[in-house]
């Protein structure tokens, strides 16, 4: 008898987590390497299950971490209207929504508050916006450059719960999805996003109100 796909996903993800609930622990964390922190609804059926994330960089005993999946998906302004990442839904909900619900106490007091420098869009030279203080946040056009060397890298699969919630997985590459970055697109009614094969999309990017691009969080933590 062939086993439904949600519950293919759920076993699939339930396994990965059992096996990266160790990740890190009693070894050096490197740039890379994958580990788990947080907890937040994976499968198709909202099972709470660890957050797999990746060491992007390593500051004076912080680090960098990008989930490694998509984890929802949602517009970036849920009201359809311009916004910078400052003014942004996504910001709100990262920030508010999502850090509640996926950390514990201990975990919150691990995760640093970030001074974030917003660039403007480099083609359209749209302004980024003012600086803004997070906790969680999505990466820059500039950051999502640095950090993966090819597109490939970039290239994000959405978790069975994101999934159901609306993302989309279709294009170059079967499977994946579109991700939001903070970077704005043409002007504010855009906001620059990584195609679903991995392909970075400055110009004119995302319509802000796109509710079927993924989210996929970042952060810096005291591990």
């Amino acid at each position: 008898m062939k086993m439904p796909d949600a519950f293919i996903g759920y076993a699939l993800l339930a396994v990965l987590a059992s096996a990266a609930g160790n990740a890190g622990a009693g070894d050096e964390i490197k740039p890379g390497a994958v580990i788990s922190f947080g907890k937040y609804p994976m499968t198709a059926f909202g099972e709470v299950l660890p957050i797999e994330w990746r060491v992007l960089d390593e500051k004076d005993g912080r680090y960098l971490l990008l989930s490694d999946r998509g984890i929802d998906a949602m517009p970036f302004s849920s009201e359809n209207a311009e916004a910078s990442w400052k003014t942004s839904s996504v910001r709100q909900w990262l920030n508010n929504d999502f850090y509640n619900a996926a950390f514990d106490d201990s975990e919150k007091a691990r995760i640093s508050v970030t001074v974030l420098e917003n660039p403007g869009n480099p083609l359209y030279k749209t302004p980024g916006g003012d600086n803004t203080e997070d906790r969680i946040f999505l990466l820059s056009f500039d950051e999502a450059e640095r950090y993966f060397s090819d597109d490939a890298e970039r290239t994000l699969t959405p978790t069975p719960y994101a999934v159901k919630n609306g993302a989309l997985t279709s294009g170059k590459k079967p499977g994946s999805s579109y991700w939001w970055l903070r970077t704005p697109g043409r002007s504010y009614g855009y906001a620059a996003c990584i195609r679903s094969g991995g392909m970075r999309i400055p110009v004119p990017g995302c319509l802000v109100g796109n509710g079927r691009v993924a989210v996929r969080p970042a952060l810096w933590a005291d591990l």
